[in-house]
């Protein structure tokens, strides 16, 4: 599915102080700017937005990866999944992974514990004009993070260590879920596992992003439709 087996140091210790810093970012709702979130105390301490949640997360999924790799890695690009691949198969698989989750789109839906996490920005329910700019806004955090974990660490690791990297690679995804609703972190593992069979199969992260994309469009689209009825408890 890829290139010979090779160390792919930096993918290891970039790939880990990116999980790290997003992990302890994420788990808290404070501005980066504040370090509340390292455990340095400030007073006052601003709360982070959906802009810069984006933006920071970019620098370390996306823009970081690609430094890395340029200055120190092996190879190009196309090498960890950034490439067009086999396209036919790819869009494929993901319409076909798209299809066998749109009932699982429909019943979480109505579920209250993903009611009251998603949308991610509740703006999105009652603004149209902000409900566009969010999903295009949020694609962009999916490419990046598609890019992180089905390019970057998969191709990487899978190249060095085998399933056993990717397996690592699904270890961290699920980590980045913790503060999710419950099914969701533990439906996150076979879900990078089948993701990343899919990445190294085409040849490319591409498809991964556009299902992951269509999929969390597809529930903003059924939570705003809902908008309002009574959820679902058990």
């Amino acid at each position: 599915m890829t290139h010979g087996k090779r160390t792919e140091w930096e993918v290891v210790i970039v790939g880990g102080l990116g999980v790290l810093f997003l992990f302890l970012y994420y788990q808290q709702p404070y501005t980066v700017s504040a370090l509340r979130w390292l455990g340095v105390q400030g007073e006052p301490a601003a709360y982070r937005d959906w802009n810069e949640y984006i933006v920071v997360s970019s620098i370390w999924l996306l823009w970081l990866p690609i430094l890395s790799l340029a200055f120190f890695g092996k190879g190009e690009l196309s090498q960890y999944g950034l490439a067009r691949g086999d396209g036919k198969q790819g869009a494929l698989w993901a319409l076909a992974m798209y299809l066998l989750m749109l009932p699982v789109l429909y019943y979480v839906a109505q579920r209250a514990e993903f009611r009251a996490y998603y949308p991610l920005d509740k703006r999105v329910l009652t603004d149209p004009a902000y409900a566009v700019y969010f999903s295009v806004a949020y694609g962009y955090y999916l490419f990046c993070w598609e890019f992180f974990f089905r390019g970057f660490l998969t191709f990487g690791l899978y190249r060095w260590l085998g399933w056993w990297g990717v397996g690592m690679q699904a270890a961290a995804f699920a980590l980045l879920h913790y503060g999710k609703p419950l099914p969701e972190v533990l439906g996150s593992i076979p879900a990078a596992f089948a993701l990343s069979w899919l990445a190294l199969r085409v040849r490319s992260f591409l498809p991964c992003f556009w299902v992951h994309w269509a999929v969390q469009l597809t529930l903003d689209a059924l939570l705003i439709l809902g908008h309002g009825a009574e959820p679902r408890r058990s």
